[in-house]
């Protein structure tokens, strides 16, 4: 499937901090209603997508309690107008813990209207001077139950960005940013709520999420989208 956005004027208005905050700081934070996203279509992705019939166990000899789906598609941008295909293929190479290749399951999401407004506006969030014309952008659907993250670590992509879904726990899940050649150095800090994202230059920081934690009994789960702006290299395409 190929689509062709015409991106909206409103987007330069609502976004312009935020392209500052990436040029300035490297990272941003901000909420859907600021990224024209209503409440809606967060609940639209958590009940299409996160249930048993969509996520599979993500690698269990590493992540123990993660369940996990995951799309790849194309995007070009001329002028305002923003092209989108699926890619052919979502495997990933040497991330999180496992070296070599993998292929979680695939949910393509270019067949949803509301997945794709929510990538749309996810790619507009690159400042326009750091865009490519084209390239590829990963979206992976992550359900976690304690340990969200190994530990400290870089994805090797241009931007990462980060959308709460929904979350559930007394505790923990604090998102965190640390320098990247002291990780004992916290530079931002902040545990997300339902609607909040952040989006940041990946090879800047090293990134990572405390654990979930919960009352004895209770239920402690994180519902997110992460995504990557690739680098060219991550894979090809015509």
């Amino acid at each position: 499937m190929t689509l062709v956005l015409h991106h909206k004027e409103f987007v330069s208005a609502r976004l312009g901090p935020v392209w500052h905050d990436l040029l300035s700081r490297g990272y941003a934070v901000l909420n859907e209603a600021l990224l024209g996203i209503p409440k809606t279509v967060r609940h639209h992705l958590l009940d299409t997508y996160f249930n048993s019939g969509v996520l599979e166990a993500d690698l269990p000899a590493v992540h123990t309690d993660r369940d996990r789906a995951r799309d790849v598609v194309r995007y070009q941008w001329a002028g305002r107008r923003l092209w989108l295909s699926e890619h052919d293929t979502v495997e990933i190479l040497d991330r999180g813990g496992f070296a070599g290749p993998r292929t979680p399951a695939r949910v393509e999401l270019l067949s949803d209207p509301l997945a794709v407004r929510f990538i749309e506006r996810g790619l507009a969030l690159v400042p326009p001077s750091l865009r490519q014309q084209k390239g590829t952008f990963g979206i992976n659907l992550f359900r976690t139950r304690s340990h969200v993250v190994t530990g400290h670590h870089r994805d090797y992509e241009e931007f990462i960005l980060v959308y709460l879904l929904d979350k559930q726990g007394s505790g923990g899940a604090e998102t965190r940013l640390h320098d990247s050649v002291d990780p004992s150095h916290i530079i931002f800090r902040k545990t997300l709520s339902p609607g909040d994202l952040i989006i940041f230059r990946d090879n800047l920081f090293l990134h990572s999420v405390t654990p979930l934690s919960n009352s004895a009994g209770g239920r402690s789960v994180r519902d997110a989208l992460v995504c990557t702006v690739n680098y060219p290299e991550t894979y090809t395409y015509l």
